[in-house]
Parts: structure tokens; C-alpha cells; sequence
């Protein structure tokens, strides 16, 4: 039997609990007042977010999810429950944001963001994620957007049982702008006045236009719904589709969508939830043909959220299609996912069971920004992960272990860690490199070097004394070991 990839979220209740929790408290009215847009998860605007420095960012972001995790504190939970909430509250954070900024774009109003929020709560599925087509239906009835805003997200979201109401309210001279023919365009605010009218003849130009053998208007606007990305559309038409069509658009959009030019932006899309909707249509063949043709593409969607439970197991199918040249692309989506988020665990089990080959490209991958294995160590540092830190070191070989611990770049994580009294880091760092006495004295010295060129000979004697403590502490604990084995 084919291997299938697994597309749908099979939460236990106990999962789906802690996610309403974690929805919960970002809707408390506290964190709203703190927030001052109700439910937004951010004070201020989007956009100015991305003009921020990487510093400011970061911190704004911090600022307002450590709020929240005050929260979950609060709650008096036993730790391990608390640790999993937490886990949870900077994806739900990036739904809102998500969410906030697709309809800021919809609208395009720059006022809009001071009302949007406030406007209706968030309507949320069982898997933690905002269920957008009722959130919009909130939306689209909310008194405070003026009739033009709310038919713009009615046609966007394809919400035919408002549509109709809209249209009447609408202003004669914006009816006669979305009816003229000549401003017919890829916008469905232009198209559904002529399906409202029954007029798809008049559609047709769209067809043509469209440079693909199409038999519908259903079908161009199925295929282009997915492919700018709009998954609430592209569910609306897809279901009005015949079977033949599906059968003809389902692969060609699915290519589509994986080959998008905008790949750096799938945190900030809805491609992941675009795909599980389309591989849900799909024979194990047709998922196979998928996989074959964006390996990469297809398993970095389920590292996003929700769809983070289903990534192991469809990593073990998909390593299976991925050559090793495509490991440099893989490593390097990864990297950018996990600077704003990760799960440990999911790294950890990830790299253990990678094939062997993979862990040789971790280390030796050079990018614009350095070796991967760097670039990884550098979050997992920041992020006070000394867990997947050691689970990076116990699996590669000695010899890439040596090459990481005396690379420049790790050199310079040590250095900032022990400036802020990060001991932790650098001790399991150390110690899991198993160097050899001679490959200490070599670190020894280099680092040594390294801080001469850095700091002052004093603030080296003062400040970094314990980092060449914890290096004879390694000594030590290498002689006890044996001591035991030789007893044993």
C-alpha cells in the first residue's frame, strides 16, 4: 500500500484543553486593557513592527507574550502542564498578528487598524488556530466598518449570504465601478456583481486571459483563490467545482501554491493550511507526486502552526524523496521558522533521527550567514536551550564536534553567554564536545587568543576565569568515568 502523508490533526482532548487555554488568556480583558486593541496580541501597528529593529521587535514581542505566560503563572498549574501551556502562547500570538495584518491588506485602509480588532472577538478551532471565515462572518456584521469595507471582506472571504444584503447598501457610484466591465479584474469584489446577476458570460475574459485550458469561472477562481493564497476562497469554489475539473486544477494548483515566489513569506500565509486542504483531496499517488517534485516545501509547512504534530511523522516519508543537495535549502527555512520560534523537543527528535549525511551538511553548510549548525546554535544559545545544544553535540561525529566548538562564531556565543551569566550553555557546550586533553589545551589557548582581541587582560583574568574552570571541570569528570568503568 502507498505511504500516505498525514494531513489531518488528530488532537487528544487533553491537547486541545491547553490550547483553549492559551487562547483564553490572550482574549482576557486584562491583556486586552495592557494591549489596548482588544485581542490583537500587539500595541502597536504591524507594520511599524517590521520598520523596528531586530532588537525592537523581539522585545515588543516579549514584552507582551511574557504577559501573558504572567498569566499562565498565575493559574497555580503543576509545572509540566505550565511549561506545555507556554509553549503554545507565542503561536497564538503569531495567528492574531497573521490574521490582523491579511485584513489590514484587504481593506487597505490605514485607519482600519485602530477599529479592526476592537470590532469582534477572534473565533478560534479546537486545533488553536483562528478560524478565519467565521471571524470574518464577525466582521463582516460589525457596524463599526463602513458598508465598502465590509463588502470588500464579504467578497474576499466569499461569504455568500451577505454578499447580496452588501450590494444593495453599497453607494451607486461604487456599484457602478465594481459592475463596469472595463474595471474587470483578479479582485473578486469586481466579480461578484456579475455572479450575483447570474452574468458568468461576462467573466469569461478571465478565462482567456488566463493562458490555461479552463472551463468555468468556478475553476479561474478556484486556481486563482489558492494561488494568492486565499484559502477561504479557494475552499468556496472548489466545492462548486465538477469532478472533472477538480481532477484537472487539484496537482496543477498544488504545484502552484509550492512553487509561489513569495516562499520567504509562508509564516506570514496561509499556504500550510492551503496545502493540508488540498492533500485531503488527494491519492497517496497524487501526495507522492507532491512530495517528489517540493520535498522541502512540503515539510516545512508542518513545521508551522498547528500543524507542528504532524511533522515527524511525515519527515520519516519525506526523507525518503529528499536529496542531499536540497539539505542547504531545508537547513535554511529552518533557521528562518525558528528565529522567531521553535519547538525544542520537535528540533530534538527531528535531528536524531536524521540520516547520517544530514547531520555532515548541519555542520558543513555554508551560507551568507555562516555554517548552519551556528546559525541553529545561535537560537537555541539566545533561547537559553541547552537541551537541543546538547543534542546537537552527542550527534555528530568527533571530529565535526571539534569543528564546532572551535568555530569563530562559537567562540563568540561564549563569549556574549558569559558576559550575561549564561553559564549553563557554555557547560553543556564544553562538556558534550568530549574533546581530547590535548584538544582542550588547544581551546585553551584559542580561546585565550580570542578574548585578548576582545577585552582586556584584566576583565580576561576576572570575568572568563570559570570558563577555563569548567574545562578542567570536564577533565575530571572524563578521569571519574573511567574510574567507574575500570571498578564495574
Amino acid at each position: 500500500m502507498e505511504k500516505q502523508l498525514k494531513s489531518v490533526l488528530l488532537l487528544s482532548l487533553k491537547e486541545m484543553a491547553l490550547r483553549r487555554v492559551a487562547v483564553i488568556l490572550w482574549s482576557d480583558s486584562d491583556i486586552s486593557a495592557v494591549l489596548k486593541l482588544p485581542t490583537c496580541g500587539f500595541d502597536i501597528d504591524i507594520n511599524t513592527i517590521h520598520l523596528a529593529t531586530e532588537k525592537m521587535r523581539k522585545e515588543c514581542r516579549e514584552t507582551i507574550v511574557n504577559k501573558v505566560k504572567d498569566k499562565v503563572l498565575k493559574l497555580e498549574l503543576p509545572e509540566s502542564l505550565r511549561k506545555q501551556i507556554n509553549d503554545i502562547v507565542y503561536p497564538i500570538s503569531e495567528e492574531i498578528k497573521k490574521l490582523k495584518k491579511y485584513q489590514e491588506d484587504c481593506l487597505r485602509d490605514k485607519d482600519v487598524k485602530t477599529i479592526l480588532p476592537c470590532s469582534a472577538q477572534l473565533c478560534w478551532t479546537s486545533a488553536g488556530a483562528i478560524h478565519t471565515r467565521k471571524t470574518a462572518e464577525k466582521l463582516v456584521r460589525c457596524e463599526k466598518f463602513n458598508v465598502v469595507q465590509r463588502y470588500r471582506l464579504a467578497c474576499s472571504y466569499c461569504l455568500e449570504d451577505y454578499i447580496p444584503h452588501l450590494w444593495e447598501k453599497l453607494p451607486e457610484e461604487k456599484k457602478i465601478i465594481y459592475s463596469n466591465n472595463r474595471n474587470l479584474s483578479l479582485d473578486l469584489r469586481f466579480c461578484w456583481p456579475h455572479i450575483l446577476k447570474g452574468e458568468l458570460d461576462k467573466l469569461d475574459y478571465l478565462l482567456r486571459i488566463s493562458h490555461r485550458n479552463l472551463t468555468s469561472f468556478n475553476q479561474w477562481a478556484f486556481e486563482s483563490s489558492a494561488e494568492n493564497l486565499n484559502k477561504t476562497a479557494a475552499e468556496y469554489f472548489f466545492q462548486k467545482l465538477t469532478r472533472e475539473e477538480r481532477e484537472t486544477s487539484l496537482m496543477r494548483t498544488a504545484h502552484a501554491v509550492l512553487g509561489h515566489p513569495y516562499q520567504d513569506e509562508f509564516q506570514t500565509r496561509t499556504v500550510p493550511d492551503l496545502l493540508c486542504y488540498l492533500l485531503s483531496f488527494m491519492t497517496p499517488e497524487q501526495q507522492m507526486e507532491l512530495v517528489k517534485a517540493h520535498p522541502v516545501h512540503v515539510l516545512c509547512c508542518f513545521l508551522d502552526w498547528p500543524w507542528q504534530d504532524l511533522f515527524l511523522e511525515n519527515a520519516s516519508l519525506i526523507w525518503n524523496f529528499l536529496p542531499p543537495s536540497a539539505y542547504g535549502l531545508l537547513l535554511g527555512r529552518m533557521v528562518r521558522k525558528f528565529e522567531d520560534h521553535y519547538f525544542p523537543k520537535l528540533f530534538e527528535e527531528f535531528f536524531v533521527q536524521s540520516p547520517i549525511d544530514f547531520k555532515k551538511c548541519f555542520v558543513d553548510e555554508i551560507s551568507l550567514f555562516g555554517i548552519a549548525a551556528c546559525q541553529f546554535l545561535s537560537i537555541f544559545f539566545e533561547s537559553e536551550d541547552s537541551g537541543s545544544i546538547e543534542v546537537v553535540f552527542r550527534n555528530v561525529d568527533a571530529a565535526d564536534r571539534v569543528k564546532l566548538i572551535f568555530h569563530p562564531d562559537v567562540f563568540k556565543l561564549f563569549f556574549k553567554n558569559i558576559l550575561w551569566e549564561r553559564w549553563r550553555t557554555v557547560e553543556v557546550s564544553l562538556r558534550e564536545a568530549k574533546l581530547s586533553k590535548e584538544e582542550k589545551k588547544r581551546l585553551r589557548d584559542a580561546f585565550t587568543e580570542f578574548l585578548e582581541r576582545s577585552v582586556s587582560g584584566e576583565c580576561v583574568n576576572r570575568k572568563f576565569k570559570r570558563f577555563f574552570e569548567l574545562l578542567d571541570e570536564t577533565d575530571a569528570n572524563v578521569d571519574m568515568g573511567k574510574k567507574v568503568q575500570n571498578i564495574s
